[in-house]
């Protein structure tokens, strides 16, 4: 019941348009309901008595009322369909705004394509179930009310035997819910992970051709797309057997109106007009029983898909505004770690009694090998992921007070894998400043040495880049995202792995960029290649989630520890032995 006073209320958001269709569609199932009864009356009235003129006029009767069924139903259709539209944004427009606000962990934890489904089939599958649950589900049931209340009326014992199987079909319909639920949650389940599949082949088509992977992936393909086949047969399947049963059941009421109905009529209990409208009576009755099994079995997998949208719209929100969260700080920017310990859900503790100050209008460097904790620093400066214990203070500010979109309003992030949007160079750099006048655009990619390859395009800023800018060259998206920061003018830059997959030419252009960026702010760079952090003030070796040791760059190189040795590797030139002081 829950599930459904949830989806309710996105219906009663619309109280008038859900109320005119239910008003149109009782005058619908009146005018409907009328037929029978003035078949009846014309049989035993005009027929009978062989009146032909007043035949005429009955039909003409008859064919208003069939008329007036058809416009209410009409409208009603338009009510619906306005109704269904506007329920569908509101769902989507909720569960896209939950995406936005989830915290980083939970994307890292799923994949991207079943994440997509939710969003487009699961949505358009429970509102389907909602929609056309609620709205037929409603015709159907005032229909079976108007429809028993006039078989009693016409004859009481024939209306006890067409209700006689209705008793085993509401068991034979709640046994299938019960059943049918589990196997659409699993079709549900199966198609997010082939849309999974569909867009991980597409995001990754170029090295699927680079390595001849085509085969691989479509026997993967084939794989997920024969689950989803077998999975989807079997709810339909169970659906083509349990309706079979309902209609079979139901066909005994049939039988024995004709019968019953027969002899009452030769008996004089019952007129011909009477006998005829009863079982077209009948025939209705089962028609709104038969649409409510199959709105039972579509409602069954509308639940399925509804638990997946809501567990997107229950999911904690990790990473939000504390009740009196306040403004970044001002003055420059300092940044301290003071016995920080953080863990991911899924592995052991990352870092261990971290303490670090990042020196305002400083560059402080991370290094280490892989899985050294070094990301994760980041990822907490930014406030992706909370502390364990302990705590991030941006100038005395603990980052967890600090109102999440000045935090970063103030932070201008450089990646290792540069994200670009599907759209125009131009629009790309006014996402972080709207307000940007052309001159700033043309200043910030002069800063960043974009302008060269920019003016190059075919129409400069207003060049469309493609999907995840893939028309641009690695280091052409790494300086457009540098030119974004420009732009941005943040007083805290994190550069993460920034030149870590260009050559070294590009690697030297974009090295250029960033000695500017980084001029007088406050910076925590995190890098493989050392020679990229040669110039930083501060360099932190990381290790395990441990400082192994700080210093400079010709401090750490003379003291033969941990820095010392990654260098000596990294540093071919250097002949094995020699002195490294600098």
């Amino acid at each position: 019941m829950q599930f459904f006073r949830r989806v309710a209320r996105y219906l009663l958001r619309y109280r008038g348009l859900f109320a005119a269709t239910l008003l149109l569609a009782i005058g619908s199932t009146a005018f409907g309901i009328a037929v029978p009864k003035g078949i009846q009356y014309i049989v035993d009235n005009f027929i009978a008595q062989k009146q032909v003129s007043l035949l005429v006029a009955g039909v003409a009767v008859i064919l208003l009322a069939y008329a007036l069924q058809e416009v209410f139903n009409a409208f009603r259709i338009r009510c619906n369909n306005t109704l269904e539209q506007k329920v569908l944004l509101d769902l989507r427009r909720d569960l896209h705004h939950k995406l936005l606000q989830l915290p980083i962990g939970f994307f890292d934890k799923r994949k991207s394509g079943d994440v997509a489904s939710r969003v487009s089939d699961d949505v358009t599958e429970l509102e389907r179930a909602l929609l056309d649950g609620t709205e037929q589900g409603s015709v159907a049931i005032l229909r079976i009310l108007g429809i028993t209340v006039i078989l009693f009326t016409l004859q009481p014992l024939l209306a006890l035997l067409v209700l006689l199987p209705i008793p085993v079909l509401l068991l034979l319909a709640r046994q299938h819910a019960l059943i049918t639920r589990k196997n659409w949650r699993q079709v549900r389940d199966s198609s997010g992970l082939l849309n999974s599949l569909l867009v991980e082949d597409i995001q990754g088509n170029r090295l699927i051709q680079s390595f001849d992977l085509g085969e691989r992936e479509a026997e993967r393909f084939e794989e997920r797309a024969q689950d989803l086949r077998g999975k989807t047969l079997r709810a339909m399947f169970r659906y083509a057997h349990y309706i079979a049963s309902v209609q079979f059941i139901a066909s005994l009421g049939v039988v024995a109106v004709v019968g019953v109905g027969g002899y009452l009529t030769m008996q004089g209990a019952l007129t011909m007009g009477g006998f005829i409208a009863f079982n077209i009576y009948c025939t209705m009755l089962y028609q709104p029983i038969f649409q409510l099994n199959s709105l039972n079995h579509m409602i069954a997998a509308g639940k399925a898909a509804g638990e997946r949208v809501f567990e997107v719209l229950d999911h904690p929100v990790d990473i939000e505004n504390a009740p009196d969260a306040r403004p970044f700080p001002s003055g420059p920017v300092e940044v301290d770690f003071e016995k920080v310990q953080f863990s991911y859900a899924e592995r052991s503790s990352v870092l261990h009694d971290f303490s670090l100050t990042l020196p305002a209008g400083r560059m402080t460097a991370l290094v280490g090998p892989t899985g050294a904790g070094k990301s994760t620093v980041a990822n907490l400066v930014l406030r992706f992921y909370d502390v364990s214990s302990g705590a991030v203070r941006i100038n005395g500010a603990d980052v967890r007070d600090i109102e999440l979109g000045s935090l970063r309003r103030h932070l201008g992030l450089v990646a290792q894998d540069p994200f670009l949007f599907d759209a125009t160079v131009r629009e790309n750099l006014l996402l972080a400043c709207p307000e940007a006048r052309e001159a700033d655009l043309r200043q910030a990619l002069e800063a960043a040495c974009a302008d060269g390859f920019v003016g190059r395009l075919p129409e400069g800023m207003d060049t469309l880049i493609g999907e995840r800018g893939v028309r641009l060259s690695m280091g052409e998206k790494q300086r457009l995202t540098i030119a974004r920061v420009f732009l941005k003018n943040p007083p805290l830059v994190v550069l993460d792995e920034a030149t870590s997959s260009v050559d070294t030419v590009t690697e030297k252009q974009i090295q250029t960029a960033l000695e500017t960026l980084v001029r007088d702010r406050t910076t925590l760079v995190i890098a493989h290649r050392l020679s990229t952090v040669r110039a930083a003030d501060q360099i932190v070796v990381l290790d395990h989630g441990r400082i192994q040791e700080i210093g400079t760059h010709d401090e750490l190189a003379r003291s033969g520890g941990p820095y010392a040795e990654l260098w000596r590797h990294q540093s071919d030139w250097i002949p094995e032995g020699a002195d490294l002081a600098l």
